[in-house]
């Protein structure tokens, strides 16, 4: 709890410092981000440096992500950034939003709708799509993701890149080579003079939506007239409302610049190719600021009444307020901040000199049900594999739960487990590699079922458990990862870090957490005692945990309890493994970098004054982002996920410059396990030849 106070103390001062000096800004000159999904600011630094590169100055209000009519007098643009529910949980568009968005346009205002381009969000893209028609605006987001199906062949999250259609003069009129813009859906539009920009069909394939319960169709303006091939789909347009202008976009496309709270798309061999994304959204941000170049856009069409009948969710009717709830603060985005040095302290001499080159694994195989080991020729292969390949780190699910609980798992099973890590020990004690075991809690399921039930910000539940639940806790991860703790105790010199790994769903049904969760009554409970808050609350409903939260300016408070509490778990964790092996690191691999409540949690938990925590996920550029914790007090040094089919003999230096120069070394994962995890040509990494240029990437 005071590690807290004292990152919050820190963030305050800050931000009342920057708001301050944002307070003497004109109303042109600044723009307003409001995130549904209410990511941590960190995560929103590459949303908003093109703005910032135009000239305003950007503030964001986290903790009450909806438009008020205050925020009319001192803002020129609002960035709405959609939710992602009813897929995730997460806060969602209000009719009081949409009333102000109404007042925004027809004022004068800029609304930029940016909406969850990866499948998800499908509530508020079915709202968003309704207000558009209600305008005339002649926009309509598409239901289906757009992927690039050639390039996924080599590179698993590869997405089609965008060209920026000239809109009149400078600076949209420029001529923009093609650039990479994350994630996207298709915009129906009703006159091609509204795109601003397109990506090509010729290699593009429409992802099959994620299942969901049935709904009317998203209503579509009047059908573009053909487009001369090669066919394109628009993914940005605009449209004038009254005297304003919206601007509808992806908000992946938006945060294309900086880590976001999802896995990479960013191009690992064409970096420099980023450059010509800050070039188009700087211009796009320079254009809201010239209304005069709006007249090359048409204007919107008769207005219609507005209709949120036959939503996937029934949308709130909440009305918008005067001004945000007291206690809620807005941050300034995209300021310097003074940080302490680039790299995190006393990073591991072994990090240090060669940087980390590990190979993700499992040990252990299961099949109908039953553990089955590695035999001792498929380790002494593996292992003459990571020697081959230059490899110094074995990482991979240790099954430590199975070995642990002798009511629910044969004792053929719990040998089988025993024998896997005999054998590893014993082929890896002659050699320099290092042994990191894990716990997969994002396989973990318990023999029986969760006591409570995660629930998101409507109290729906959600298919995990309640992050605070003590079957979770208790009968779950503190015995597994007690158990790799005294693994560690035996094997001193192999096993220099303990993991736990959250990095995607298999058996258990769930890959983490999000800032729409956690209002489970256990967690519920919990936090209002850690906060000092129990009484009136003690009995508002499931259904208006969220709300109730919201309105009251106490969405931050509680969000930070959820992380106190998880971070006291870590930490007990931490130091019954300390006890057992005081030397060890501790690690965490995860879908993308650390930005909500439950991951956070951890890495307070497991971070130490005199050591890093090392973090395994697929981002290629971690470096802004840590640096930023880092000013905190959270350490850690970072490990990027490699695409085998990326390693090629002219690939190498390029490969280098991300993995040591960027970051702090590599991990490769062989794709093998059940599930979505495993891929196609899993032991390629084995190849005589990868191996040799595996060995030369870690020179």
């Amino acid at each position: 709890m005071p590690e807290r106070r004292l990152i919050d103390r820190v963030r305050g001062r800050l931000s009342v410092l920057l708001l301050l000096a944002a307070a003497c800004q004109p109303q042109a000159r600044r723009a307003l981000v409001l995130d549904l999904e209410l990511s941590d600011p960190v995560l929103l630094e590459g949303t908003a440096v093109p703005w910032h590169d135009a000239g305003y100055t950007v503030e964001y209000r986290r903790f009450y992500p909806h438009l008020t009519q205050s925020d009319l007098e001192r803002y020129h643009v609002v960035l709405m950034l959609l939710g992602q529910a009813p897929e995730v949980p997460s806060d969602a568009l209000t009719a009081g939003d949409l009333a102000m968005l109404d007042e925004w346009v027809r004022g004068g205002g800029v609304a930029v709708l940016g909406f969850a381009g990866d499948g998800e969000g499908s509530l508020d893209r079915w709202t968003a799509n309704r207000w558009l028609l209600s305008q005339g605006a002649g926009i309509a987001i598409g239901d289906r993701a757009l992927e690039d199906s050639a390039a996924r062949a080599v590179f698993p999250r590869a997405q089609p890149w965008a060209v920026g259609r000239g809109v009149g003069d400078d600076p949209l009129g420029a001529v923009y080579d093609p650039f990479p813009l994350d994630r996207n859906h298709a915009l129906s539009v009703r006159r091609h003079a509204q795109v601003l920009a397109l990506v090509s069909l010729a290699s593009v394939a429409v992802a099959t939506p994620p299942a969901k319960s049935a709904r009317p169709p998203i209503p579509a303006p009047v059908a573009a007239p053909p487009v001369p091939p090669p066919l394109v789909a628009p993914v940005a347009a605009a449209s004038r409302l009254g005297d304003g202008l919206v601007v509808v976009i992806s908000r992946h496309a938006l945060g294309s610049l900086g880590p976001q709270n999802r896995p990479t798309t960013k191009p690992w061999l064409q970096v420099a190719a980023l450059g010509g994304t800050r070039n188009f959204l700087t211009a796009l941000a320079l254009w809201t600021r010239r209304p005069a170049e709006w007249a090359h856009v048409p204007p919107g069409e008769r207005r219609t009444p507005l209709a949120l009948a036959g939503a996937p969710v029934p949308v709130e009717l909440q009305p918008a307020p005067g001004a945000a709830p007291a206690g809620v603060t807005t941050v300034a985005l995209a300021q310097p901040i003074k940080r302490p040095a680039a790299r995190a302290p006393d990073i591991p001499s072994w990090i240090r000199q060669v940087g980390i080159r590990a190979l993700w694994t499992p040990l252990v195989m299961s099949e109908q049900g039953h553990e089955i080991a590695r035999s001792g020729a498929s380790v002494d292969s593996l292992v003459g594999s990571l020697d081959a390949a230059g490899l110094n780190l074995l990482a991979g699910d240790a099954r430590p739960e199975t070995v642990v609980d002798s009511l629910h798992h044969l004792w053929a099973d719990r040998d089988a487990v025993r024998r896997a890590w005999s054998e590893v020990v014993s082929h890896l004690q002659p050699t320099s590699v290092a042994w990191i075991p894990a716990f997969d809690l994002a396989d973990y399921r318990p023999p029986g079922t969760w006591a409570d039930s995660s629930r998101g910000a409507r109290g729906e539940a959600v298919a995990m458990p309640c992050a605070l639940d003590s079957l979770l806790w208790d009968a779950g991860i503190a015995p597994a990862y007690a158990a790799l703790g005294r693994l560690a105790n035996q094997t001193r010199q192999l096993v220099p870090a303990l993991a736990l790994d959250l990095s995607g769903a298999r058996r258990g049904g769930w890959s983490g957490y999000s800032m729409g969760q956690e209002f489970c009554d256990a967690a519920w409970r919990q936090v209002l005692t850690h906060i000092g808050r129990r009484g009136a609350l003690d009995t508002v409903p499931v259904t208006d945990r969220y709300r109730t939260l919201r309105e009251a300016g106490l969405l931050a408070l509680y969000f930070g309890g959820l992380e106190d509490l998880v971070a006291e778990r870590a930490r007990a964790l931490r130091d019954r493994a300390l006890r057992e092996s005081s030397g060890l690191y501790f690690a965490l691999r995860l879908q993308q970098l650390p930005g909500d409540w439950f991951t956070l949690g951890l890495w307070r938990g497991f971070n130490l004054a005199d050591r890093p925590v090392l973090l395994f996920t697929p981002e290629t550029d971690a470096g802004a982002l840590l640096a930023g914790y880092r000013a905190y007090g959270l350490n850690a040094v970072h490990a990027v996920e490699l695409p085998l089919a990326l390693v090629k003999p002219g690939s190498v230096a390029g490969l280098k410059r991300v993995a040591f120069g960027a970051n702090d070394g590599f991990w490769l994962s062989t794709g093998e396990g059940p599930g979505p995890r495993a891929r196609s040509g899993a032991g390629r990494w084995r190849s005589d030849s990868l191996a040799l240029l595996l060995r030369r990437l870690g020179r």
